[in-house]
């Protein structure tokens, strides 16, 4: 019987889907099947999803961004629960009778923990995008929860329409939803998932800058934000950027790795600050069309 869904969406993804298939292959809970989107132009990530027995994969002749394939493969799916995994990433052999457990105490919603391999600048931009989600810590509720590494039953995911998939941060739009019905958002830290991030300082600005922007128009796009509320936001950057390191600083010590976060705090403030600009682009855009 088919408990768990574990769904990857691929774009130009051959040079990690093997490590994360590997892994999965791994998994000490056998009850799951795993779902490969993928949309890339050649056939590399598919052919390598074909090695692996009982992979489930499709073919995708357009482009999909993440979440529109992970939508497809929500609808492709059999299991009770979905777990989505991204291709850049593996799961300890645990993972995924971590998530059984968790949803199997009552949680509908549950977010794993995400660590990175060893290395200072691998470390410095791991605790700036996943500071909230490390492992370590006990489990306990959070405001929202990343797609990498997530899961959920599927009747909730499928009534609320899955992501938007208009938006780079649809995780963090479907965690509002979510939280706006009453369902808490469970971090499960011993659920473990490592993240391969290799970006350059240059792609790690752009992409916290993007995703910034991308979440301000989208909370604006949700709350139907007059011109004060984007004006007061926009003044407010300097605090916003304050509460973002005070409140990344306090979960990351809250799994054990303070001192960690103190060593690469220029590069999280930097980051911040990056995420923060994006955000007063966007706020910056929408007072300038009205």
């Amino acid at each position: 019987m088919c408990v768990i869904s574990v769904i990857i969406p691929c774009y130009y993804s051959h040079a990690t889907l093997k490590a994360c298939l590997d892994s999965l292959e791994r998994q000490t809970f056998r009850a799951f099947e795993t779902i490969v989107i993928d949309s890339t132009p050649g056939m590399d990530s598919y052919r390598i999803a074909g090695e692996f027995n009982g992979v489930r994969r499709h073919k995708n002749s357009d482009r999909l961004g993440a979440h529109a394939a992970r939508n497809l493969g929500a609808g492709m799916a059999r299991g009770r629960i979905l777990a989505f995994l991204d291709p850049d990433m593996t799961a300890d052999v645990h993972w995924l009778g971590r998530l059984a457990e968790a949803h199997g105490s009552g949680r509908t919603v549950v977010g794993s923990g995400v660590d990175c391999p060893a290395g200072y600048w691998r470390t410095a931009v791991h605790l700036t995008k996943y500071g909230w989600w490390l492992p370590g810590g006990t489990a306990s509720e959070r405001p929202q929860l990343p797609s990498g590494g997530f899961s959920l039953d599927r009747e909730l995911f499928l009534d609320n329409g899955g992501f938007s998939a208009q938006f780079w941060e649809d995780d963090t739009e479907l965690s509002y939803r979510l939280r706006n019905q009453g369902h808490t958002l469970w971090h499960a830290p011993a659920a473990l998932t490592i993240h391969f991030d290799n970006a350059t300082l240059y792609e790690f600005l752009a992409e916290r800058c993007d995703r910034g922007g991308d979440t301000a128009r989208a909370r604006m796009a949700r709350g139907r934000w007059t011109r004060l509320e984007c004006l007061l936001r926009l003044m407010a950057a300097p605090a916003v950027w304050m509460v973002m390191m005070a409140r990344c600083f306090r979960y990351v010590r809250g799994s054990g790795r303070g001192i960690q976060w103190l060593a690469a705090s220029p590069v999280i403030g930097l980051g911040l600050a990056a995420w923060v600009a994006g955000e007063c682009r966007a706020y910056g855009e929408s007072l300038w069309r009205r």
